[in-house]
C-alpha cells in the first residue's frame, strides 16, 4: 500500500563525479573558487569603466544631433505662413537649444566625477555644435517666413530724411 506522503529525491551533484568527464562550464568546485584581484586587474577594470563612461559622454554630446532632421521636417511641414502653429514650432526650436546650452554642465555632471579622468572637451564641443545646428535651423525657418530683417528695405524706417539747406526758385510778379 502506497504512503500518503510524497517521496523526495535528493542528489548531491557536487559529490557525483564521473572519471574522465570534465565538469560543465560554470560548475567549478566550491573549494577551487578563490576571490583575488590584483592591481593590474583593478587598473584594467578602472580603465574599462572610464572607456564606457567616455562612450556614454560622447553619446550625450551627440544626442541633440539626432533631433535635427525631425525638427527640420516639423518646420517644413508647418509652412512658411505666419500662424500660431509655425510660431510655436519656431519658438521651441529656439528655446530648447538655448536651454540646453545654458545647462551643459548639468548634462555632463555624471561624467565629471572626481575619481574619473575622462576628457569631456570633445563631447561638450559636439553638444554645442549640435545645438548650434538646431539654432541655425530655426534661423532658416525665420528666413523662410520672411521675419529676419536681412534686406535694405527692412531698415528703411531708420533712414533719416534729408533736410534742404538751400532752395531756389523763380520769383513771380503779380
Amino acid at each position: 500500500m502506497p504512503s500518503d506522503t510524497p517521496v523526495r529525491l535528493r542528489i548531491n551533484l557536487a559529490a557525483a563525479t564521473v572519471q574522465g568527464v570534465p565538469r560543465p562550464p560554470g560548475a567549478e568546485h566550491p573549494d577551487a573558487i578563490i576571490m583575488s584581484t590584483t592591481e593590474a586587474q583593478l587598473s584594467q577594470q578602472k580603465k574599462h569603466k572610464a572607456d564606457i563612461m567616455a562612450k556614454r559622454a560622447m553619446e550625450t554630446g551627440l544626442a541633440p544631433g539626432k533631433n535635427i532632421f525631425m525638427q527640420g521636417f516639423m518646420m517644413y511641414m508647418s509652412g512658411s505662413s505666419i500662424n500660431i502653429w509655425s510660431m510655436m514650432v519656431v519658438g521651441h526650436a529656439f528655446y530648447n537649444p538655448i536651454k540646453a546650452l545654458l545647462s551643459i554642465d548639468e548634462a555632463f555632471a555624471r561624467y565629471a566625477s572626481a575619481d574619473s579622468e575622462i576628457d569631456l572637451t570633445l563631447p561638450k564641443l559636439a553638444f554645442i555644435g549640435c545645438n548650434a545646428a538646431m539654432l541655425a535651423l530655426a534661423l532658416w525657418k525665420l528666413n523662410t517666413m520672411r521675419l529676419l530683417p536681412i534686406t535694405a528695405a527692412d531698415w528703411t524706417s531708420f533712414l533719416v530724411d534729408k533736410v534742404d539747406v538751400e532752395s531756389s526758385g523763380v520769383p513771380l510778379t503779380l
